[in-house]
């Protein structure tokens, strides 16, 4: 028998040579990850790569002379965050219930900095990209200048909500009242 050492270099050479054969490299290239959240009664999804934070509502100041769904602006780490109230934006009336289950899902994209608030995050999903459909489920009318296609798992079929969309809607740009 060979000494430890030399067994225990050839155990990692054989590993190494046959690490590019493992199917799970191929299946992670085509992982699609989005955060799960709830509005208006139905779950949608959010591609990952266009939520920054997560975020827990903190307390926030009023601004005069905004729309209604134009939360106000809390200071994030000394940032300031302007907060939206997604239902409100899309529905007409502001969020109502369980403030303590409102989640803010913050975007940061061409330099827009913002919060939506949604009625609550259910968390992260994970899809192939093969299950990915352009087929939509039935979802609310408002949604779907904002949807960006769907996934489909079994029986679970859930629409992809962009909040990118959301910055290049002039009416989402203009708060002021």
């Amino acid at each position: 028998m060979e000494d430890p050492f030399s067994y225990l270099l050839e155990v990692e050479h054989k590993g190494r040579s046959l690490g590019g054969q493992l199917p799970i490299q191929d299946e992670l290239r085509g992982a699609w990850k989005g955060v799960l959240f709830k509005l208006h009664g139905q779950q949608l999804l959010a591609p990952m790569e266009q939520v920054a934070e997560i975020l827990t509502p903190p307390p926030f100041s009023r601004i005069p002379g905004v729309k209604h769904w134009a939360l106000g602006i809390a200071n994030m780490r000394g940032n300031l965050l302007p907060m939206m109230d997604l239902h409100g934006y899309l529905f007409g009336d502001n969020l109502s219930g369980e403030a303590r289950r409102h989640r803010l899902l913050v975007m940061n994209y061409q330099g827009v900095y913002a919060g939506l608030m949604v009625e609550a995050v259910v968390g992260m999903k994970h899809y192939w990209k093969q299950e990915r459909t352009d087929d939509l489920p039935a979802v609310d009318e408002q949604f779907r200048p904002f949807l960006s296609g769907a996934f489909r798992r079994g029986a679970e079929h859930l629409a992809v909500f962009s909040p990118w969309k959301l910055v290049n809607e002039p009416e989402f740009m203009n708060i002021s009242a």
